[in-house]
């Protein structure tokens, strides 16, 4: 870090600040800490101390508040440890929990997603993925008994679509498991229930499956720098999406995730390829929804991160607090959705349920158009628009 006077010069939470600081530096690479601190710092002057610690936050912030440039950028080989699949994982007691959204009040506009850990951990290398944070990183563990599970499962009031990406890739391993028939099975037998798979996979073997209208598949989709930099071992969004045209040839619903969009240099004309790529490529009709957000770390996310070490620019941001998370602040967050909805064609905007996700609902009316008054008619207007485009194909 830096030299070790200076270091006893700091106070405590200074020296804390600048780790963290430090730590992100180094998944950036370029730039140190030690080359940006004030030369001929008199360390014996807690003034100086002050003033030279003073400037290397502004330095830093500075460096935080710029586009990330990922021209010169190279996030190395990317080398997983290596990862063993249990594939006769019982089931927990509870393995149905709800989206990440604060619990308490209404801070951000949230949908009342519930989740459903079918698999956890994921085989993916995502930079900015939470759920590194969550499970073992080296063991991927897969529910054995989710059929019996499923079956003997009583809903609470209220609930009504259910998700199983946000413990794992839904789609990674396809039916190999058993998964998918499960899931369609519990979704036969609950029509008014829609299941929301989620995927970076390009795996289509499943297409052809009996799986009830009611299961959705949804693609996590990024500007091509980030797919390839950040969302390392999983397919382009380009085969993402011709996996999502052959769902939608064989008749299935499917979705897709804008989620999270990176604020870097070239991020309006690359956002702009995806969103020509993807409205090129398959017809609104087949679309439920469009999901948009951004990066958003919590405090166990972000020390994952620091602490793997691995090449990254996802932390090179302001970091802005919001919601008991860190993330970008509202004026760049309004730039990048306003822009990215204005992309799509009217047709689009008609047909296809889009939203925010886990972001502020100050952002709505700017961004979409639209808002609402509380998270009870988000949901209920979200489970209007799936149902009928799910009635329509039954």
């Amino acid at each position: 870090m830096l030299f070790s006077d200076t270091i006893e010069a700091l106070t405590f939470q200074q020296r804390r600040i600048l780790r963290e600081h430090e730590m992100d530096m180094n998944l950036w690479g370029g730039v140190t800490l030690r080359e940006i601190w004030p030369e001929n710092c008199d360390n014996s002057s807690k003034k100086d101390v002050n003033k030279a610690y003073a400037s290397v936050i502004k330095k830093i912030e500075a460096m935080r508040n710029e586009c990330s440039d990922y021209g010169e950028f190279d996030s190395g080989e990317y080398r997983r440890e290596k990862v063993t699949v249990i594939p006769d994982f019982p089931a927990a007691e509870k393995i149905m929990g709800r989206c990440p959204c604060p619990k308490d009040g209404e801070l951000t506009r949230c949908c009342n997603l519930r989740t459903l850990d079918a698999v956890q951990q994921c085989a993916f290398g995502c930079a900015y993925c939470s759920i590194q944070s969550f499970y073992s990183k080296n063991n991927i563990k897969v529910v054995s008994n989710l059929d019996s599970y499923l079956e003997n499962l009583v809903l609470e009031d209220g609930v009504w679509h259910i998700g199983t990406g946000q413990s794992s890739d839904s789609l990674f391993f396809g039916n190999d498991y058993g998964t998918l028939t499960a899931l369609g099975n519990f979704a036969k037998k609950h029509p008014d229930v829609v299941i929301e798979l989620k995927t970076k996979a390009s795996r289509s073997d499943w297409v052809n499956m009996d799986l009830p209208a009611n299961i959705i598949a949804t693609w996590s989709i990024n500007a091509k720098t980030i797919a390839e930099k950040e969302e390392h071992l999983t397919a382009s969004s380009e085969k993402r999406i011709e996996s999502a045209v052959k769902a939608a040839e064989n008749g299935r619903l499917v979705g897709f995730h804008i989620h999270p969009m990176v604020y870097f240099k070239g991020w309006k004309e690359e956002y702009a390829e995806l969103v020509k790529l993807l409205t090129s490529s398959i017809n609104a009709d087949s679309v439920v929804m469009i999901g948009i957000g951004t990066l958003t770390f919590t405090k166990q996310n972000l020390k994952v991160l620091r602490e793997g070490g691995k090449r990254t620019l996802v932390t090179k941001m302001p970091l802005t607090p919001a919601a008991g998370k860190y993330s970008y602040p509202l004026e760049i967050k309004k730039e990048m959705f306003s822009y990215l909805y204005s992309l799509f064609p009217q047709e689009w905007k008609r047909k296809v349920f889009f939203y925010l996700c886990m972001e502020d609902p100050s952002l709505w009316m700017p961004c979409l158009g639209r808002q609402y008054n509380c998270n009870a008619d988000f949901d209920n207007d979200m489970k209007e628009f799936y149902l009928y485009k799910i009635n329509r194909l039954r």
